[in-house]
């Protein structure tokens, strides 16, 4: 499905004039029919032009790319809509991918990169440490992931669970040591615990914490150093069990599962390359839950 030349204008009309009833007003249009060109518009590039607000619209990165060459020849206007479907069609280009820091650092995260670039060496990836979500579209962010307690800062984004971990309690041998291991979960009250600001709710009140922290590494780290029974998910802590850096205690204590999420802005508008990569997680990460 081409692209309208008729379509193409009003969307160039809708951006000089900063909305679409402004648009329509000026020139004396519908403004329904406007909106509809324009949703046809985008359905035949397959990508989102604009942010649609109440009172204005925005570009995306796409809009932008369009509108620069849209007062141009009609050469160049062709050129522009060919990049367009190339881009949203080809793995190729830039994959800009958020997550949080612990997520990013873990070893089964490397391992998917690494299988990404190995069947798609075309697509250049740059990764990005957040830890809250974030506008995607206005951040020019192809997808996100987050852990399913994190509030999406956008309900009209495209939400998939592809990693689910039950949580465990888990201590150095030297730590254990020096402090007697809890043998109930009420035992607990009397050591010091370190947890991450998303699961640090699951303790019962009363807990001593030590350590709240974004970063999930950080948390580990400082169990290994013996500052604490740290509260981590299951599924990243294999390897310090198998190389004796930590031992699990309470492993009969059942806590809440923390899931895994990736959040992209539309399905409709998913571009092949950002398709490959969720595609890449659900496999990978399916047999860990």
């Amino acid at each position: 499905m081409k692209a309208s030349m008729d379509d193409l204008y009003l969307f160039m009309l809708t951006v000089r004039h900063g909305g679409i009833s402004a648009a329509a007003t000026a020139h004396g249009l519908q403004r329904s029919k406007i909106s509809r060109r324009l949703q046809e518009l985008e359905k035949a590039l397959h990508c989102q032009l604009l942010i649609r607000t109440t009172r204005h619209i925005e570009l995306t990165e796409n809009g932008r790319l369009l509108y620069q060459h849209i007062n141009q020849p009609l050469t160049e206007v062709n050129h522009a809509v060919n990049l367009l479907e190339s881009q949203q069609n080809s793995l190729q280009g830039v994959l800009r991918l958020a997550a949080t820091a612990s997520f990013i650092s873990s070893p089964m995260f490397a391992e998917v990169l690494d299988a990404y670039a190995n069947q798609f060496p075309l697509v250049r990836i740059e990764l990005l440490y957040l830890q809250k979500s974030v506008d995607l579209e206005r951040e020019n962010i192809d997808l996100q992931l987050l852990p399913n307690m994190a509030e999406i800062i956008n309900v009209d984004y495209v939400q998939q669970a592809f990693l689910t971990s039950s949580n465990g309690l888990f201590a150095s041998s030297e730590y254990l040591k020096q402090h007697s291991e809890p043998k109930t979960i009420a035992e607990l009250q009397q050591h010091w615990l370190l947890a991450s600001r998303y699961n640090s709710t699951l303790l019962q009140e009363g807990t001593r914490l030590r350590l709240m922290s974004e970063d999930i590494n950080m948390i580990q780290q400082m169990a290994v150093f013996g500052q604490g029974i740290a509260l981590l998910p299951n599924i990243l802590m294999q390897e310090s069990l198998l190389q004796g850096k930590l031992v699990q205690v309470l492993t009969d204590v059942n806590f809440s599962d923390i899931m895994m999420t990736v959040v992209y802005p539309s399905r409709r508008f998913l571009p092949e390359k950002t398709r490959a990569m969720v595609t890449l997680l659900r496999e990978k990460f399916a047999d860990q839950s």
